[in-house]
C-alpha cells in the first residue's frame, strides 16, 4: 500500500480568513476512511461554514 505525503502549512490566525474552502479540501482527503455517519455530519458541517462565510445565512 502506498503511503501518502502530507504537507502541513503554518499561517497566522485571522478570523476573517475563510476556512470552508481549505477545510473540504483537507476532508476530501480523509473522508474515504470514515464511517458514512461520520463523513455526512463532518460534510453537512463544513458546508454550513460556507454558507455562513458566503452571508447566504447567518450564524
Amino acid at each position: 500500500m502506498k503511503e501518502k505525503e502530507i504537507t502541513i502549512e503554518e499561517a497566522p490566525f485571522s478570523w476573517d480568513d475563510n476556512f470552508s474552502e481549505l477545510a473540504l479540501e483537507d476532508f476530501s482527503m480523509i473522508q474515504k476512511d470514515l464511517p458514512y455517519g461520520i463523513c455526512q455530519s463532518v460534510g453537512m458541517a463544513l458546508a454550513k461554514l460556507k454558507m455562513i462565510e458566503n452571508e447566504e445565512i447567518k450564524p
